[in-house]
């Protein structure tokens, strides 16, 4: 490996670093790495993040203590690899809506970066295909989400959109139901109507979904609270609503299943004595 000291960017958002985070950025996207520093006594232990940044792509430099730890910062472990990272490219607006994905998670005024990867890594494992953020007053795909992820970003579709309220008039004309997430919601989320194309929307950390959300939603939904706290972290929220609206789903097509299931046993019972008269016959 060369031996270049790297620039590193002062605002560090472009910077992933530590063994487990790089390495979880690289082997879910590897083509997202533009440049690996790797410590030069640890080309072995990385050896296959380097090769697969390679062949994606990316160059792989190797970089001294002092350099790693300029780049993640003083506080920061490096643990002798460091990430440089392209620009993340969101998919347009439009084709997420084209692509019809059930349910999609809208993400409105989340500024922590963290809880913003929670939230992606909630909605990965729920079966959410697409989610879409607000470009203002919402966190970006940055290090820090990526990171808080585990990996999760990589396997979604990832839109953005200016204008919320226009947005949510979009997803209504495409087919979806507006459902708004929030405490004072008038509809419990095991009271939805989960057969219908679903659009969640989660606000902020502090003052949740905005006004302007609740009167664009068809429904707010809330999560009933049987202890002294009164809500939930947003990333929290969301996931138990996620996976209740995946759980229905699936108990629905459990439950088709066996009705069909049933049916067909019935008609095989109906007609297996007329099958045995012809085949006396």
């Amino acid at each position: 490996m060369p031996d270049v000291s790297p620039r590193r960017d002062p605002s560090g958002r472009d910077l992933v670093f530590g063994a487990e985070p790089v390495r979880e950025l690289v082997a879910a996207a590897p083509g997202a790495v533009r440049m690996l520093y790797v410590r030069g006594d640890l080309a072995a232990r990385f050896a296959q993040d380097i090769e697969r940044v390679r062949a994606a792509g990316g160059q792989v430099v190797a970089a001294e203590t002092a350099v790693l730890v300029q780049m993640a910062g003083a506080e920061g472990r490096h643990q002798g690899i460091v990430a440089l990272i392209r620009e993340y490219g969101y998919a347009a607006f439009e084709d997420v809506v084209a692509a019809a994905p059930d349910p999609l998670l809208l993400v409105d005024g989340v500024t922590d970066p963290r809880n913003l990867g929670a939230l992606l890594r909630s909605a990965e494992a729920a079966g959410v295909p697409s989610v879409v953020l607000a470009r203002d007053r919402t966190a970006a795909i940055t290090p820090a989400a990526i990171k808080s992820s585990a990996g999760a970003w990589a396997h979604l579709k990832i839109a953005r959109c200016g204008n919320v309220a226009r947005a949510l008039e979009d997803l209504k004309h495409a087919g979806y139901w507006i459902a708004a997430l929030a405490p004072q919601g008038e509809l419990e989320i095991y009271e939805v109507d989960t057969t219908r194309r679903l659009a969640l929307v989660v606000g902020s950390e502090g003052r949740g979904v905005r006004e302007i959300v609740r009167k664009n939603s068809d429904f707010v939904v809330r999560i009933p609270m049987y202890g002294k706290v009164r809500s939930l972290n947003v990333s929290v929220a969301a996931a138990v609503a996620l996976f209740e609206i995946a759980r229905r789903r699936a108990a629905a097509r459990a439950a088709a299943g066996a009705r069909i299931a049933k049916s067909s046993k019935t008609t095989r019972d109906r007609l297996w004595p007329v099958i045995r008269r012809i085949v006396r016959f």
